[in-house]
């Protein structure tokens, strides 16, 4: 992915991140309905935390370990993120938000579709939702993730307390149905 630029899809355009989001990232993941669903965005959100993070990625970006695209609506801008980072040559952890003027309009499952045929170049792709996130783990399940049936405790920066987070893993289709059996077991 280090060599991929810009994804497109029918309605979005997936590029690096720039210095000129950081309004727009500040103002979106400063709404609690979309901070508190991440692990790793205090509340409030000041502009000068979406700088520094757009920062960090663009140095990270380098190392091959961190991939983080800016989610673009032609007319409007950005809409939302998604990336994915090395977690310790365990493969890669998927992530995603979007602003709330932008949800439930197939914007997650566009995005996703398309970052995941290039991310999962990279090998093993994971990711997860808070337990009171179910609208994430559709998104997910649509694009190909399956529950692995693990819940672990997940310190969320926006809420200040640590939070159930139910795992997935991207599982090509033929694998999907047995993942799905055996999670569902397992509850």
């Amino acid at each position: 992915m280090r060599d991929v630029i810009e994804i497109g899809t029918p309605r979005l355009k997936l590029r690096r991140l720039r210095m000129s989001d950081a309004q727009r990232v500040a103002q979106f993941c400063d709404d609690p309905g979309v901070g508190r669903n991440l692990a790793m965005t205090p509340l409030p959100y000041l502009p000068v935390a979406a700088e520094g993070w757009i920062l960090i990625n663009a140095a990270r970006a380098s190392r091959g370990t961190d991939f983080v695209y800016a989610v673009e609506l032609p007319g409007e801008g950005l809409i939302g993120a998604i990336g994915a980072h090395a977690r310790g040559g365990e493969g890669f952890e998927m992530g995603y938000w979007f602003g709330r003027p932008y949800w439930g309009q197939g914007f997650a499952t566009e995005a996703a579709t398309a970052f995941v045929s290039e991310a999962g170049k990279l090998g093993a792709l994971e990711a997860g939702h808070f337990v009171d996130n179910p609208a994430s783990g559709r998104v997910l399940t649509k694009v190909g993730f399956a529950y692995t049936g693990e819940t672990k405790a997940m310190f969320s920066l926006g809420r200040g307390e640590t939070v159930a987070c139910k795992r997935m893993r991207f599982a090509p289709k033929r694998e999907r149905g047995a993942g799905e059996r055996a999670a569902m077991a397992m509850h």
